[in-house]
């Protein structure tokens, strides 16, 4: 009893312990809320920045790609930029403090990112937009505003596709078909590109061969005359063309109220709209001034002996019922010659077919006279080439499906300068 009362005697009271308790408990309460709040906040204004960046570059890539054809990605009138700079501002960043923002083209550097310190390439936009987000809570653990970035790259271009056949359905047997014994060449390096899954993808028949540098086909062959490179079960490639706009009627000239014939005598024709479409047969020798030839119905067919010359053309489709094709087929007492634009929108296209035209063929027959360059793209329907001897017939071939027929040497020669390029608007980074 009595050393229990001496330890009770002696035992000092912890007069303010509970204060500290409180005071230190207080400390990490406030932090725990300065983490929320502000840690919160950093996170809002990061999404925010991110998604200025994003958008600020695809405008500026955008400006790149629509001047492509003159300025070939070069950022030359400073347009991009100021787009660029324009949306980031719509979005609430500006090169005012606290906020900041940096458009960087050709032939800048790169300010971040896995290629830091190199050249911007043609045709590619880096944004980075930065603000600088002031303390709340947090100012009771640190000073200063806390910068938060974000960087974003698109590119904007027109790029070759080194791609002479592509062939774009998903799943048809025989997408891809080579038949009459005779021999397709793809030259300049092109690959050809079958999309079809189906066993049977492209087929030979006859002694028919394809040759070209790389096949790249998700399904597979049969025949044995596909000779190359061959790549199975590759992914789908999408349409190298997707992006290029179709040509707007209201655009163009009008040169016909109906359908043009032409059988005899020469005649010399110029672009714009022709409604109900041309037709060339007999001994007619036309030649087209340079130009977007727009068939609005009726197609254009060239089944006669006579020459046709038609060098820095396009020949766009637009058919209104199922007779209006594009049908273009050599004889041996004529010649055919044509040549795509060099410039402009539809630089190295030849024959341009609406994609929602399915069930009109493009049928294209050459001979030794028959000398033609550029692409020929009907997105949503047949392409009929046939090549009896013919030298040249095209540069690349972009269609749904495709039959190659023949028993003479067809040459497909791609090139760079002579096909449409693809075009690119993307982000990249």
């Amino acid at each position: 009893m009595l050393a229990t009362a001496r330890r009770l005697k002696f035992r000092k009271p912890n007069r303010g312990a509970i204060v500290v308790l409180v005071a230190v408990c207080m400390a990490m309460l406030l932090s725990f809320v300065a983490i929320t709040i502000d840690g919160g906040g950093l996170m809002e204004q990061r999404r925010r920045a991110q998604a200025a960046a994003d958008a600020a570059a695809l405008a500026g890539a955008e400006d790149l790609f629509r001047h492509y054809p003159t300025y070939q990605g070069v950022d030359t009138p400073g347009t991009a930029a100021g787009r660029a700079e324009a949306i980031a501002a719509a979005n609430g960043f500006t090169n005012t403090a606290p906020s900041h923002v940096t458009v960087r083209s050709y032939p800048q550097l790169y300010l971040g990112g896995p290629h830091q310190g190199q050249v911007v390439p043609k045709g590619v936009v880096e944004v980075t937009v930065q603000y600088d987000q002031p303390r709340y809570f947090s100012a009771l653990m640190g000073t200063g505003s806390i910068p938060v970035s974000a960087r974003s790259v698109a590119r904007g271009q027109w790029m070759p596709a080194f791609v002479g056949i592509h062939v774009l359905d998903l799943h048809a047997s025989g997408a891809l078909r080579a038949t009459g014994g005779g021999t397709a060449n793809v030259t300049g390096g092109a690959a050809v590109v079958v999309n079809s899954d189906a066993s049977d993808a492209g087929t030979t028949t006859g002694g028919s061969t394809i040759q070209a540098s790389k096949f790249a086909i998700t399904g597979g062959t049969t025949g044995g005359g596909f000779i190359g490179e061959l790549n199975y079960g590759t992914e789908p490639q999408p349409d190298p063309l997707r992006n290029l706009p179709e040509p707007q009627k209201t655009d163009y000239a009008n040169q016909s109220s109906g359908p043009k014939h032409y059988s005899n005598g020469n005649r010399t024709i110029d672009p714009g709209v022709y409604h109900g479409g041309i037709s060339i047969t007999g001994q007619a020798n036309v030649t087209m001034n340079p130009g977007i030839y727009y068939m609005d119905g009726g197609g254009f067919s060239m089944t006669g002996q006579g020459n046709l010359v038609a060098n820095g053309v396009m020949i766009y489709n637009a058919p209104s019922g199922p007779s209006d094709v594009i049908n273009i087929s050599g004889s041996n007492g004529g010649s055919v010659t044509m040549t795509p634009p060099s410039t402009g929108t539809y630089k190295g296209m030849t024959l341009f077919q609406t994609r929602s035209a399915t069930t009109q063929d493009m049928t294209i027959s050459g001979n030794g006279n028959f000398f033609v360059t550029g692409t020929f793209y009907a997105a949503g329907a047949l392409l009929n080439v046939t090549g009896n001897g013919a030298g040249q017939i095209g540069s690349q071939y972009i269609s749904n499906l495709l039959d190659i027929n023949g028993g003479g040497g067809l040459g497909i020669d791609y090139n760079p300068t002579q096909a449409t390029p693809r075009r690119l608007l993307n982000l990249v980074e």
